[in-house]
């Protein structure tokens, strides 16, 4: 069962077990109080019962009395005063115990006051008519007892008696009726109660029912999930492979096994580079190795690595990484696809593009120049039909020429082979080139062309490729305009970039064509734009190419007011190319102010900065132009700056260009970035004066470091001497050639090899301590291992099969850096 359903189910197990917990706790509280009430009701029965007889016995003590007085009255006899004495003996015992129950009923505490009053005077009639006759006065007292004196007084007593017996009755009966209340209520609490847990015992069994059963349809359809994932990992073409975060395989269907010639069984747990080649990539964990982190696994990354089979046979391929969350923690899928066949297509398309650039253009020339020349009258006058299909020809023959140069060229840019010239020119030169080369088409249409007055605007670029752009909007200008329009180009420099403006008075570009000018093959749906020819593939050309030169190529454009073509170049000003003996810079800024405000920071200090606000146009301002340095901002909005950082490196154009971070997040870019060669790492707001420092560290006068590299690899030599630009390398493949460079010049660190022709490398650690006990500091990059304990020399051990060139190139700065070595 899915989590959230799991605990849907425990909350209402868990609120019926509470209810009904609840229930039977109210239940034996009620059946508690209930048995409390008919204990209470027994005691008061007994007690009305009980005052009831006392009472009672109150009134035959009276009468126990009443009767000895009247049986001693009439006789004489004593012995008729004893029960007379016995009775009035026990009766005052008995009003007393009377009085304790009536404490608290004030009816009978009024009654039971009475009755005391009326006895008194019964015994004050009864005591006075046995003294009349114990003093012989026999008719005194008959007459008292026959006067209902005595009669009346007990007629008194026996009212309120009755009265008394009455009340307490009553207070019975009252008690029995609530305590009968008492019961039926509990009777209807019990019975609710009882088929409240019949209900609750009903629905837990339901939602058991429910739950067991929605278990089991969840196991059912998990298994048949499973089955067919299985399913689908087993017959997918492409190698599917789970590794933990550290590179450790776990699994891999069986397209992998095929793939790498290794079973599950024999591969489990063992590190990825057994089937993927991450040694240029650097050590550490795989996504380390990859220069990713856990963060860039959420939209998923995409890398060409090489493949390598369990015997040793390499192959390109392409690996798709991405997230997968289990309970265990985050782990790596990885979908591994052999492009060797791609990479012969792309081959085998490389050799027709060849092709197709040698044979079709050549004959196309041949073709074209003589149709040309035929239609211009070399080969004398032509009939007029001749003529006429001549100039059919001719012009069909430009048009395929047309077609297939720009072809070619959409493969050139898509491939990165398009190479572009770098030289100071005058974009008005430009244009004016363009004008020429475009009037002939342009007076065939009906259009003249004009080009407004303007200062000279310096860029840098390629001519013939800037031409090709500005001809290309010429063209579409005089195709769109109406016969006898003009088609007028102005040229302006502006405070940062220099303008070139194309405005035509045609039809304007069409609102829903406007969002997909730029695309390849892209033409508007009209009849009449149809009717106007062209492949679609000019602008997206030209918008490259501009790209390429760092600028920009946009539009504006009314419905029925033609449209205006605006190509945007940066401005060059060889006047301020170098200040105080410096380089220009260049500063990747995706925030306006932040950008205006470090370009203030470093006029300041006398140095000249371009601003571009994307990954784009810096790569397009760096291969085209000239930098000493670039100040690149991590967060851009078509790219992270560590990717940008990464495409400067790898490019022969920018490799050496120094790289200074100014980031809000320095401390997350230096975990992405380790393995960049980056100047220095500045945190936002950037401090002028530390500023200053790391720029003038660039530009430092000194000498170079000096760094002698003994290898027998020249391969190894010369990369590395790329690598480390920024410092002066000596190369040695002997110890022989070591040994002499050593003693014509003193290096500031020693890069050392261990396997060569004539010797170990450690051979040479005794000689790279001088007389006064300086020793030059060693780094071993060696393909065999070794103890890093081999000398006070040796300042790092790189293994070549782990460790990258950025590695070395990054222990070698560091290393001249703390023995004082400039770089």
């Amino acid at each position: 069962m899915r989590q959230p359903g799991r605990r849907r189910f425990r909350l209402i197990v868990g609120l019926a077990s509470a209810i009904l917990a609840v229930l039977l706790m109210l239940t034996g509280l009620e059946l508690r109080r209930e048995f409390a009430s008919v204990g209470e009701m027994r005691a008061a029965v007994e007690r009305s019962y009980d005052t009831r007889l006392h009472i009672q016995s109150v009134f035959s003590l009276l009468q126990d009395a009443e009767t000895g007085q009247r049986g001693y009255i009439i006789t004489g006899d004593e012995r008729f005063l004893e029960p007379y004495d016995e009775a009035l003996t026990q009766l005052d015992a008995q009003m007393a115990a009377l009085g304790a129950r009536f404490g608290g009923d004030d009816v009978q505490g009024v009654h039971h006051l009475r009755l005391s009053e009326r006895i008194t005077r019964k015994r004050l009639t009864m005591e006075r008519s046995i003294d009349l006759r114990e003093a012989g006065r026999t008719d005194a007292a008959f007459a008292a007892v026959s006067s209902g004196e005595g009669k009346a007084a007990m007629d008194e007593i026996r009212r309120l008696v009755f009265q008394m017996t009455t009340r307490e009755a009553q207070r019975l009966s009252a008690l029995s009726e609530g305590a009968a209340t008492r019961t039926e209520r509990t009777e209807i609490m019990v019975v609710l109660l009882f088929a409240t847990l019949v209900l609750i015992a009903a629905a837990t069994a339901f939602l058991v029912w429910r739950y067991l059963a929605t278990r089991g349809a969840l196991l059912e359809r998990l298994e048949a999930a499973a089955a067919r994932h299985s399913a689908t990992l087993d017959s997918a073409f492409d190698a599917i492979v789970t590794l933990n975060p550290s590179g450790s395989i776990e699994t891999m269907n069986p397209a992998a096994e095929r793939m790498f010639g290794w079973r599950s069984d024999e591969i489990g747990r063992r590190d990825v580079n057994v089937l993927i080649d991450l040694a240029e990539n650097g050590e550490g964990s795989f996504l380390d190795r990859l220069g990713a982190s856990q963060g860039g696994l959420e939209d998923g990354l995409l890398r060409e690595l090489t493949g390598k089979r369990r015997y040793g046979e390499t192959f390109p391929a392409d690996v798709a990484l991405g997230a997968m969350d289990l309970p265990t923690g985050r782990h790596v899928v990885a979908v591994i696809r052999d492009i060797t066949e791609r990479r012969r297509v792309a081959e085998m398309k490389d050799a027709f593009v060849s092709t197709v650039s040698h044979e079709l253009r050549t004959p196309l020339t041949s073709i074209a120049g003589s149709l040309g020349l035929l239609a211009g009258g070399a080969g004398g006058d032509l009939p007029e039909k001749a003529a006429r299909l001549i100039g059919i020809a001719h012009s069909n023959s430009q048009r395929l020429v047309r077609l297939i140069n720009d072809i070619l060229d959409v493969e050139k840019l898509e491939s990165g082979k398009l190479v572009l010239a770098s030289s100071s020119l005058d974009l008005r030169d430009i244009a004016t080139r363009s004008i020429d080369g475009v009037r002939g088409y342009a007076e065939q249409m009906g259009v003249t062309l004009g080009l407004g007055d303007g200062e000279p605007a310096h860029v840098r670029g390629d001519a013939d490729r800037l031409i090709q752009v500005v001809t290309n909007l010429l063209s579409n200008a005089a195709k769109f305009s109406p016969s006898g329009g003009e088609v007028t180009v102005t040229v302006n420099p502006e405070a940062r970039i220099a303008r070139l403006s194309v405005a035509d008075h045609g039809p304007g570009i069409p609102e829903e064509f406007r969002a997909r000018i730029f695309d390849k093959f892209a033409q508007a749906d009209s009849t009449d734009t149809r009717a106007k020819g062209g492949t679609g593939l000019g602008l997206a050309i030209a918008r490259e190419i501009a790209e390429r030169h760092g600028g920009r190529l946009w539009f504006e454009s009314a419905k029925g007011e033609g449209a205006t073509f605006h190509l945007d170049l940066p401005l060059d000003r060889p006047e301020e190319a170098t200040r105080n003996g410096t380089g220009r810079l260049l500063i990747c800024e995706a925030d306006p102010d932040a950008a205006r405000v470090l370009a203030e920071m470093l006029s300041h200090e006398g140095y000249q900065a371009d601003v571009v606000g994307t990954a784009r146009e810096a790569l397009s301002s760096a291969r085209t132009a000239s930098y000493a340095a670039a100040l690149v901002d991590l967060q851009l909005p078509d790219a992270d700056g560590v990717s940008l950082i990464r495409a400067l490196k790898a490019s022969n154009e920018t490799r050496s260009m120094p790289v200074i971070v100014v980031s809000g997040d320095v401390g997350r870019g230096r975990i992405r970035g380790r393995s960049l060669e980056v100047a220095d790492w500045m945190e936002k707001p950037v401090d002028q004066a530390r500023l200053k420092l790391a720029v003038q560290s660039l530009f430092s006068g000194g000498e170079k470091p000096l760094v002698l590299h003994v290898d027998d690899d020249r391969d190894i030599l010369e990369i590395t001497r790329q690598a480390l630009g920024s410092v002066e390398m000596i190369a040695a493949e002997s110890l022989t050639e070591a040994r002499a460079a050593l003693a014509a010049r003193r290096p500031d660190l020693v890069i050392l090899d261990l396997g060569l022709p004539d010797g170990n490398g450690l051979d040479l650690l005794p000689e790279l301590t001088d007389e006064d006990g300086r020793t030059i500091p060693v780094v071993i990059y060696s393909a065999q291992d070794m103890d890093r304990e081999a000398g006070p020399a040796v300042r790092a051990v790189l293994t070549k099969s782990r460790m990258s060139l950025t590695q070395l190139s990054r222990t070698v700065r560091r290393l001249i850096r703390r023995t004082g070595g400039l770089l």
